[in-house]
């Protein structure tokens, strides 16, 4: 089994993106402070029914800071769109299980851009419906919702915890992301049930000590380059 890996993924929409001024600076405040990724939430009001933004502001975001780009696609026809991200300078790029047409496709085409393919499942979607895709080696981060998209600062669902135990049974070696409601006191349960990357808005970007927040998020997790890691 690899070395157990923990990774701070701040969501962005938990503060006034729009605002390039309070962007940069919460972008930098976040990469002092240790996170890892900057969480980038595409809503586009159909798969779901807000509206965040799209590629050029990832293209944005990519420029304004060292931290690689967990883009998180809540869409509706992901296949059209990961070109764009791709060229935009995703380094994750994840589709929800739910609104791809042909799973394993869209993950090929994913992996072919060089970027590192991730895989979504709504609160509702059981493990067990990846438990094959799992087997194909083509999902390299599952990520668990916490949480229904579509809008920060809800509360964790309860049963999502045990939705990660279930995934980390099923592939021992897959990275394991948590997405929505994470909290330093819930992080704990869900770093022991296997995740290794924690997507936390509210919690970081409200803390009035980022640093410790992220260090609490994290815990006592190996820290390693997660690139270097998924050449191994």
């Amino acid at each position: 089994m690899k070395p157990k890996l923990i990774r701070i993924s701040p969501s962005i929409v938990a503060v006034d993106y729009k605002n390039e001024e309070v962007l940069k600076e919460s972008l930098d405040k976040i990469e002092r402070a240790g996170a890892n990724f900057v969480h980038l939430d595409i809503w586009d009001g159909k798969f779901v029914k807000t509206t965040s933004f799209d590629y050029k502001f990832v293209d944005k975001v990519k420029d304004l800071t060292n931290l690689l780009l967990d883009v998180h696609l809540m869409v509706e026809d992901p296949d059209s769109v990961i070109d764009k991200y791709a060229e935009a300078g995703a380094d994750i790029l994840t589709v929800h299980y739910e609104a791809c047409k042909d799973v394993v496709a869209t993950l090929k085409k994913i992996r072919s851009k060089n970027m590192v393919a991730g895989l979504a499942l709504n609160p509702k979607t059981p493990a067990l419906k990846i438990k094959e895709l799992l087997s194909t080696g083509l999902i390299d981060v599952v990520v668990v919702m916490g949480v229904k998209p579509g809008s920060c600062g809800q509360q964790f669902i309860p049963g999502m915890a045990e939705k990660v135990a279930e995934i980390r049974e099923l592939d021992r070696n897959v990275f394991i992301e948590i997405d929505g409601g994470v909290n330093i006191k819930n992080a704990k349960i869900l770093r022991k049930m296997g995740a290794n990357i924690l997507v936390s808005g509210a919690t970081v970007f409200n803390s009035k000590n980022m640093k410790k927040t992220i260090k609490q998020l994290k815990g006592r997790g190996l820290i390693n380059n997660i690139r270097e890691y998924f050449k191994n």
